[in-house]
């Protein structure tokens, strides 16, 4: 494993891993998680690829700063991180907010230094009060996004423990995961509230039409997306060259509770976008 800090040109430090060679594949966490969150599927997929993850600015290991809180400037550092590696043909996947931050990456940078993308349960448009959007606050619910702030500055640690719980198939959290509050607690108040603010207002939605790229699109049912599946079934259908691959025995963190299943979706999608 290799681990490192990249500068960015307005000074921040993003943290990044790399396990194994060849293919790079890039894995993007959400809003308030780390590369750790990665970590029932980052051993498997590195016996044949590049796996690369990175903390986004703000989150994890990080540097802290208040400037650059956006995800357009999340999906710059990722393009700068991977010009600093020297990476060329990655598959750059996303998860939750990770994501839009993949299609922000394609709206500013197009397919440079790309083979492919994924969008692991997305909306790419939290705020849409569209049929197909099942994302708690739709409808441009600022009282339930404030609600969610002041219940957060309340008492974080009450406020991540049923934030953890909400990842989780039907909320059933498992042991020996208090490790997801302790990552989330390295997200600062401020840098929460300012990230999650502009994900919600973020309409990412016309890129869809766009991507020219293959396209591996995952879904699942959850307290995050009460119709994640149907979601990301829409999802697929504005995308060209789409793959679509449901979860229904999973919640929003489909990745860590079936990670046998996401490691060979990813595989098999890795395997065609390089054939």
């Amino acid at each position: 494993m290799q681990t490192g800090y990249f500068q960015t040109q307005d000074d921040a430090q993003i943290y990044y891993e790399i396990h194994g060679e060849g293919r790079p594949l890039v894995l993007l966490h959400g809003w308030q998680c780390s590369h750790r969150f990665w970590q029932r599927n980052v051993e498997a997929l590195a016996e044949r690829y590049q796996v690369i993850t990175p903390d986004f600015r703000g989150h994890g290991n990080s540097s802290k700063g208040i400037h650059g809180i956006t995800l357009r400037r999340y999906a710059r550092d990722i393009h700068d991180l991977l010009a600093f590696l020297e990476v060329e043909d990655a598959v750059l996947m996303g998860w939750a907010l990770g994501g839009p931050t993949v299609l922000s990456y394609y709206d500013q940078f197009g397919a440079d230094r790309l083979k492919g993308l994924g969008l692991i349960d997305i909306t790419p448009f939290p705020f849409s009060g569209a049929p197909w959007n099942s994302q708690g606050l739709h409808g441009h619910n600022l009282d339930g996004f404030n609600a969610q702030i002041n219940a957060m500055t309340k008492d974080r640690e009450a406020f991540y423990n049923g934030f953890a719980a909400n990842l989780f198939h039907k909320g059933n959290r498992p042991g020996g995961t208090e490790w997801i509050v302790e990552e989330c607690m390295k997200l600062p108040l401020w840098i929460s509230v300012a990230i999650y603010s502009d994900y919600l207002f973020s309409d990412y939605t016309p890129v869809l039409e766009r991507i020219k790229l293959p396209t591996l699109v995952l879904g699942a049912d959850s307290a995050v997306f009460p119709r994640g599946i149907e979601q990301g079934r829409h999802i697929a259908s504005l995308v060209e060259d789409s793959t679509f691959v449901d979860f229904p025995d999973s919640g929003h963190i489909l990745f860590y509770e079936e990670p046998e299943k996401f490691n060979d979706a990813v595989t098999a999608f890795m395997e065609r976008c390089f054939t």
